[in-house]
């Protein structure tokens, strides 16, 4: 009997000892549940914000681009066209009429060359190079080498052909403004599966942080994050400048 009595203590100590192991396993897992359910909700969170902050940016950046784009336009208004207009109006009895119908002429294409600037042809009916090509064509101030490679062009959207074609247009106005430079370089990559601009320059240069630096740097940033694209940036004081903007395209 004490023996039968024994082993009966026996098998209950175990099933007490079996209890409390599935006791403790299933606190450990309802623990590591918790923990990881947490963990899930925080990172949902994180994610969650981080979308709302890239959204904010890129309404500001557009908000922004905006803004630039009609501060341009009312420096070109105000600097070139409106300004020979007042000298026409100002010369109209001292100048002879060929003269005038010139000065009239030579504003017109101002107006065409603004509005071209402002709105390029339909953006499905042209190439980018050709696009690129067309505008520099109306570069008298400075001479500009353009070489481009590639026949992927189908792979481009209208968003990244519209803003590689700004961010020229963008470049191409700092160097006249800014650079002192007596030359810039154009080339342009369209393959399978990227575009590669370089745009450079021999002018002055810059240092990055400067004034001119930071609205540049601003600029570029904006417009390479409309295509998801990245940007170099290479200058020097007295060294030149060169820009490199890469956007990789989507596979199908």
């Amino acid at each position: 009997m004490p023996y039968r009595e024994n082993q009966n203590l026996a098998v209950v100590l175990w099933i007490w000892i079996g209890i409390g192991l599935l006791f403790l396993i299933t606190l450990f897992i309802t623990v590591l549940t918790t923990t990881y359910l947490k963990s899930i909700k925080k990172n949902k969170r994180k994610v969650m914000q981080m979308v709302r902050n890239t959204q904010t940016e890129c309404w500001e950046n557009t908000l922004y681009i905006q803004e630039k784009d009609r501060e341009r336009l009312a420096e070109e208004l105000h600097d070139n066209i409106i300004s020979r207009l007042n000298l026409i109006r100002l010369n109209t009895a001292t100048k002879s009429v060929n003269e005038l119908s010139q000065d009239i002429r030579v504003s017109m294409q101002l107006i065409r060359e603004l509005s071209h600037n402002l709105t390029p042809p339909d953006l499905d009916d042209i190439e980018l190079p050709d696009l690129i090509a067309d505008y520099l064509e109306q570069i008298g101030d400075i001479p500009v080498a353009f070489h481009h490679s590639g026949t992927h062009g189908d792979k481009i959207s209208s968003s990244v052909k519209l803003n590689v074609f700004r961010i020229v247009q963008e470049l191409i106005s700092n160097v006249l403004k800014h650079a002192q430079a007596t030359k810039v370089e154009i080339r342009l990559r369209i393959s399978a599966q990227y575009l590669v601009l370089t745009v450079k320059d021999n002018g002055c240069g810059f240092k990055t942080g400067t004034q001119y630096g930071g609205i540049g740097l601003r600029n570029i940033k904006s417009r390479t994050q409309q295509i998801n694209a990245v940007y170099k940036l290479k200058t020097k004081p007295e060294k030149g400048t060169q820009w490199m903007i890469l956007t990789a395209f989507k596979s199908n």
